[in-house]
């Protein structure tokens, strides 16, 4: 165990060509399947007001080498945490995708570099933040397609991912405990790294990736025992609990068993990494049990979440949050592109994320942005800073494509 944990720093850095740069130099980078391209009559029509506002709000947001700078924005705090950098990032590149408003894109390739050039060695850095790597580094050569500056950092981030495999079902270790069990296996952060492999694979289409990428969906498609890493998903609920263990104090959550309840940072983004993996696998098992889940924690998101005036809580209706109103209308728009809805259920939810997207236009506005995008009602759930961002990133992405719905 110890000598999977250990790689050197030459290791980490310095990899071969056949596997780093050749192989991201030779990739295919396929265009984004669920991002408009862009064309002069996208160019001529201009994004919703709010949608603009927000992009705007990111790039006054940013400091000169890149950080969202505490001492411009509400939602940012100094310290080590900053992987909301490239959610920030993801969304900023929509809107220039939409816009072709070149500050869009300059503050987007800040964030990434930013976000990249803090990516360390364990043990300070998580699998989920290799995994956040390779996933904005795929955003990144999106936009940079001829810029091989970052290619090799690459093959070592998917190397450093790979040091925390394991051969329980999660099939990579978070890297730190949760509660009493060695390893917390928190469902979000594994979808950090299942968002990570595809975007590598996308670019490297290498063969080993998309592996490593259906052995990580069988942690979302195998029914969670609790107190074991077997898997993570929840017939109960209807979507992927937080994680296996028995630990009570999370994130935005205290008091509650991570074993049983479910939440919409795994809600969405498992949905983003499955129906991408979906789209590229040839384990029809595999894609027919991606299907169901997905189709499942969608409605999840908006049946166990959803407030009658259209916001969405966390892990529940306990607050509002602009950032799980947008996330729920991401995962409609994925799972209906995806092809895992029937014309029934599309019928069904497509109000429902109407309702959500006037909600979200509603409330992005200096005083909700001030709070987080935070809508106190029941108080169960918690603001968390290092989080706030990262959820407004998705709001930027959903409103970017409101009139998709």
């Amino acid at each position: 165990m110890e000598t999977e944990r250990r790689f050197s720093r030459r290791s980490f850095f310095t990899v071969s060509a056949a596997a780093g740069v050749a192989a991201a130099g030779t990739g295919r980078l396929r265009a984004e399947q669920d991002l408009p391209a862009t064309s002069a009559a996208t160019l001529a029509a201009p994004l919703i007001p709010q949608a603009r506002f927000l992009a705007d709000k990111f790039v006054q947001w940013q400091n000169p080498y890149g950080r969202l700078d505490p001492q411009r924005c509400p939602v940012a705090a100094w310290g080590p945490r900053i992987i909301s950098h490239s959610f920030i990032a993801f969304g900023l590149y929509r809107a220039f995708q939409m816009t072709g408003v070149e500050a869009y894109k300059a503050a987007a390739d800040r964030y990434v570099l930013f976000y990249l050039s803090w990516i360390r060695e364990p043990p300070h850095v998580h699998a989920a933040h290799y995994g956040l790597a390779l996933a904005a580094y795929r955003a990144f050569k999106r936009h940079n397609p001829k810029e091989m500056l970052l290619d090799d950092r690459a093959a070592g981030f998917f190397e450093g991912l790979l040091a925390f495999r394991w051969d329980e079902g999660s099939h990579f270790r978070n890297g730190y405990p949760g509660g009493k069990m060695e390893d917390a296996a928190n469902s979000d952060d594994n979808c950090h790294m299942g968002r990570g492999l595809m975007g590598y694979y996308e670019v490297a289409e290498r063969p080993e990736i998309l592996a490593e990428a259906e052995a990580l969906a069988r942690y979302f498609t195998t029914e969670v025992e609790p107190g074991t890493y077997r898997g993570c998903w929840s017939s109960k609920l209807g979507t992927w609990v937080v994680a296996p263990t028995g630990q009570d104090r999370f994130e935005h959550f205290e008091n509650v068993s991570a074993s049983a309840m479910g939440w919409g940072f795994s809600s969405v983004g498992a949905i983003e990494y499955l129906t991408e993996l979906a789209a590229v696998t040839k384990d029809e098992d595999l894609r027919a049990r991606i299907a169901k889940n997905c189709a499942t924690s969608m409605k999840w998101q908006f049946d166990a979440c959803q407030f009658d005036d259209g916001a969405c809580g966390l892990g529940g209706r306990d607050d509002k949050w602009l950032g799980m109103t947008a996330g729920a209308i991401l995962s409609f728009l994925r799972t209906r592109q995806a092809r895992f809805l029937s014309e029934e259920e599309i019928a069904q939810y497509r109000p429902k994320a109407l309702a959500a997207r006037d909600w979200l236009i509603e409330h992005v506005t200096e005083e909700d942005l001030a709070a987080g995008g935070y809508v106190r009602v029941t108080g169960k759930s918690h603001k968390k800073t290092d989080n706030l961002a990262w959820i407004l990133g998705w709001t930027l992405d959903a409103l970017c494509r409101a009139d998709e719905i």
